[in-house]
């Protein structure tokens, strides 16, 4: 691997504005100096995750989690340190260079790149071919009848595939791409590499959080085929971590902390025609718990509008289990009549869709109106089999409190006792598997370390880089006891030799997720800001003060176990164990007469 320049990884953390990259993934509001705001790398309600701007660092108080700009970026897009640092250098307009020449990317990362840009050339392609060719009219057609806007057309780069289904291949040939490469796309058939995934169909480009399109989703005009193909993962996509039109609705989820989940594309442009811009939709599956995680930093309310029927019933229900245990509030849009968003546009306007929004209902009402429904609650069989069907939910509550008022308020609708109702309750959830709080899993991956004199010392010189040059003109690896003192010796010892003293380097060298930790509060929390210099010193006198005692004790040790003995060879022995004796006395007079 490659070294980046220390110019460079100064250069990029100087230029970016972390507050600003964390945003991308929480949402922060200020306190202080300081910003606050739910962890994005776990489940929470309560914000405990905190950006300290000035020192350029993060820390979350509930699983641990904290480093600097570049961690940052590692630990959200699974990145390398090299790659991290080449996107916020893209970022900031900064060239990056590198200690020992250019950098030649893996095949993997180059793969990766080259996917990007053909999806965004091809994303064009299929845009010109909607609007500016005869093969596309019918799709532009269909779209105006559906009463899609020129502006969501453009908004959502909406295109359209040639019915030719060997076109792309050649057109793509032409452009100088391989038969190789092209068969890794997701373009093309995996039997019959030279015939597009798609034809004939309007396209959808799906896009990343950045808006850079990396899949495409594909509804037929006409013919036999699936009604929806949508790409399958890719280096660069996975569709159960992405969700469509999340880059265009995420300014607006921010403002309101709400999101709406949708069935499906023609939905969330509806819904974003009518000027409710915070609809996105998951990719022709149900709901995953990924996406939900993708949007609650962003949101603590979610409205689910999804189909009536008994499909997109227990597609509500399975949405609204998740989105409890991320601790959401949720909220049901009701349909009637089988229409979908995009009908209710055309036939009532935005005023339409905006009243069934500001109209949805609580996820409980919802799912005891469905309850309802599917059984007879007159009979006593009806009555158990729709408490059967409320338990998971009621399992997924946060709090007791809100378990005990829902059963309460499900014991008067169903017209059963709440002393029968709890009880069922309770023998229900005796034969499932407790729900482990989510926080309480990402804590136990961070335990901390023993907290003793030498490591703290060290940790003075971490959150001080400059004294470590002073320190280690003192003092090797070998003078430690404690192993993790040692480790972030050997650490810093590493980031100086190859002079890159930053915090970016030392967070990205450490060797375990607790002294990663044990180092960004050190320095996000400035427990050595004061007066470290002497903090240092006193403890390179410590360190070398308890080596040469350790030291010496061995040699007593040494001493004791030689006692009596009479060989030349032993008694030289003994000889040479008192004169280092003697030295180290010597040794420990002078440490103390400097100090």
């Amino acid at each position: 691997m490659p070294k980046v320049t220390t110019e460079t990884i100064d250069a990029v953390n100087a230029q970016t504005d972390l507050v600003s990259l964390v945003e991308n993934y929480t949402h922060l509001e200020k306190r202080g100096y300081d910003w606050w705001g739910c962890c994005p790398f776990h489940n929470e309600k309560t914000p405990s995750f905190h950006v300290i701007p000035d020192k350029k660092m993060y820390h979350c108080f509930g699983c641990g989690a904290g480093g600097s700009t570049i961690k940052f970026l590692m630990e959200m897009e699974k990145l390398s340190f090299i790659e991290a640092v080449e996107a916020l250098a893209k970022r900031a307009g900064i060239p990056v260079v590198y200690a020992e020449g250019q950098y030649q990317p893996s095949a993997d990362d180059t793969f990766k790149d080259a996917l990007l840009e053909l999806y965004q050339k091809v994303s064009g392609t299929f845009h010109y071919f909607l609007l500016q060719t005869p093969e596309g009219a019918k799709a532009l057609q269909y779209l105006q009848e559906r009463a899609v806007s020129p502006e969501m057309i453009e908004r959502f780069n909406l295109g359209y595939s040639p019915a030719n289904r060997q076109w792309l291949f050649a057109f793509l040939q032409k452009k100088g791409y391989s038969q190789e490469f092209l068969a890794r796309t997701g373009l093309f058939s995996t039997k019959y590499p030279q015939i597009a995934f798609f034809s004939g169909r309007i396209m959808f480009p799906i896009c990343n959080r950045h808006g850079q399109p990396v899949a495409f989703g594909g509804r037929i005009l006409e013919g036999e085929g699936p009604k929806y193909l949508n790409t399958g993962d890719l280096p660069q996509y996975k569709k159960r971590e992405t969700l469509f039109a999340f880059s265009q609705a995420l300014p607006q989820i921010r403002k309101e902390k709400t999101v709406i989940f949708c069935e499906g594309y023609m939905d969330v442009i509806a819904f974003h025609q009518a000027g409710i811009t915070n609809a996105v939709a998951p990719l022709g599956t149900a709901l995953t718990e990924d996406q939900v995680k993708l949007i609650r930093s962003f949101a603590d309310t979610v409205i689910l509008s999804f189909d009536s029927d008994w499909a997109g019933q227990e597609a509500t229900y399975k949405a609204i289990k998740l989105c409890r245990l991320a601790h959401l509030q949720v909220r049901v849009l009701l349909i009637k009549d089988g229409k979908d968003p995009a009908e209710i546009l055309m036939q009532k306007g935005a005023e339409g869709l905006t009243y069934l929004v500001k109209n949805s209902i609580l996820d409980n009402d919802y799912l005891v109106q469905i309850a309802a429904k599917r059984f007879d609650v007159m009979s006593p069989e009806g009555k158990a089999q729709a408490a059967a069907f409320l338990f998971p939910y009621i399992e997924v509550l946060e709090s007791d409190i809100q378990k005990e008022s829902t059963l309460q308020r499900y014991s008067a609708d169903l017209g059963i006792s709440s002393t029968a109702l709890f009880t069922d309750f309770h023998q229900y959830n005796q034969t499932k598997e407790p729900v482990p709080p989510v926080q309480k899993r990402e804590a136990q991956k961070h335990i901390a370390l023993t907290m003793t004199a030498e490591l703290r010392i060290v940790l003075a010189a971490a959150a001080n880089p400059h004294l470590f040059k002073t320190m280690r003109a003192e003092l090797n690896s070998d003078n430690f006891e404690d192993p993790a003192a040692k480790d972030l010796f050997i650490v810093l010892e590493e980031c100086y030799r190859a002079d890159a003293n930053t915090y970016d380097s030392l967070l990205a060298h450490c060797p375990s997720d607790t002294l990663r930790s044990a180092v960004s509060n050190a320095i996000i929390y400035g427990e050595f800001a004061e007066n470290p210099e002497k903090l240092v010193r006193d403890g390179i006198y410590y360190i070398k003060q308890n080596a040469l005692q350790r030291h010496k004790e061995l040699i007593v040790r040494k001493l004791q176990a030689a006692h009596g003995c009479s060989s030349v060879d032993e008694i030289q022995q003994v000889n040479e164990l008192l004169a280092e004796k003697l030295h180290i006395d010597k040794m420990l007079a002078e440490l103390k007469e400097t100090m």
